[in-house]
């Protein structure tokens, strides 16, 4: 046996078996389109080329994805600039058409009194220190305001300037005790002085003292300002009686009454700095 395996005839034969699978290889691809390297790399490499093009095709999914993101992160962005515009207008509107609202009751308070001078301040804050609504404004002495000049919100007292500096002033509201006020009931004529008791004060009241027993004053009554003392023009509406009640420390009765001005409300006032009768009261006394 190992000698036919060594023998010529079966290397012949081996020969001829190999030339056989040559040609039958040579044959197959001769029929292809690609050369025998190109089939077994292409073979080799499709899944390689499969996997890519997935690759490539997620690639293109999310960068087309990260556009569209900072496509709406720029609308937005936008939208927010609008809507912000928007809002300061709407804002800019509402204090515009408040402001006057404002002047507009003033107009018919200086058409009423046409001497008057009138300076428009904001108020910025609340002195801390007074628990009777005490108001910081934002003009003084650099734009006329004085001490004593009566402040006013339309046609309704609020107070009366007591500190000036250049940029600056502090008003006390009606409602502190320090404040007395010279006022007449508008139906009954009855004049007496408004001020503030520290129990009504601090219900947001004020009171008209100094009334007869025998008053006429009833509730639903308008208390004005009646000019006397210089300090106040005449007229100006103080507010609305609510109650009257006896004196518990003499034979007197006074009116509760309710300020016509929202004093915890307000956001800018107007201050009287000048009127015909100004400090009258005061020249008189000294002369």
């Amino acid at each position: 046996m190992r000698r036919f395996f060594k023998s010529t005839r079966f290397k012949a034969f081996v020969l001829v078996i190999c030339a056989l699978l040559v040609g039958a290889i040579l044959a197959s691809v001769s029929s292809s389109a690609s050369s025998p390297f190109t089939s077994i790399v292409s073979v080799a490499f499709s899944p390689l080329q499969k996997l890519s093009g997935a690759i490539a095709d997620r690639f293109e999914w999310f960068t087309s994805s990260f556009a569209r993101v900072s496509t709406y992160k720029n609308e937005n962005e936008q939208l927010r600039d609008k809507i912000a515009d928007y809002e300061k207008k709407l804002a800019d509107y509402d204090e515009m058409k408040h402001k006057i609202s404002a002047y507009e009751e003033m107009l018919e308070v200086k058409e009423e009194n046409p001497e008057l001078k009138l300076c428009r301040a904001e108020i910025i804050g609340t002195d801390s220190a007074d628990v009777f609504s005490s108001l910081i404004i934002d003009k003084g002495s650099s734009d006329g305001i004085a001490v004593n000049d009566p402040v006013v919100s339309g046609n309704y007292v609020v107070g009366i300037i007591k500190k000036v500096n250049p940029t600056y002033s502090v008003a006390q509201s009606i409602l502190n005790p320090a404040v007395n006020i010279s006022a007449i009931e508008s139906e009954t004529r009855e004049t007496a002085y408004v001020t503030a008791a520290t129990e009504q004060s601090l219900q947001g009241k004020c009171i008209m003292a100094g009334l007869e027993r025998t008053t006429d004053i009833a509730p639903g009554g308008i208390v004005l300002t009646s000019g006397i003392g210089g300090v106040y023009p005449k007229g100006l509406i103080l507010g609305t009686v609510t109650q009257v009640c006896d004196s518990d420390y003499d034979l007197t009765s006074y009116a509760v009454i309710t300020p016509g001005a929202k004093i915890d409300e307000l956001e800018d006032i107007f201050v009287i700095t000048d009127f015909k009768g100004q400090g009258v009261e005061q020249i008189e006394r000294e002369d």
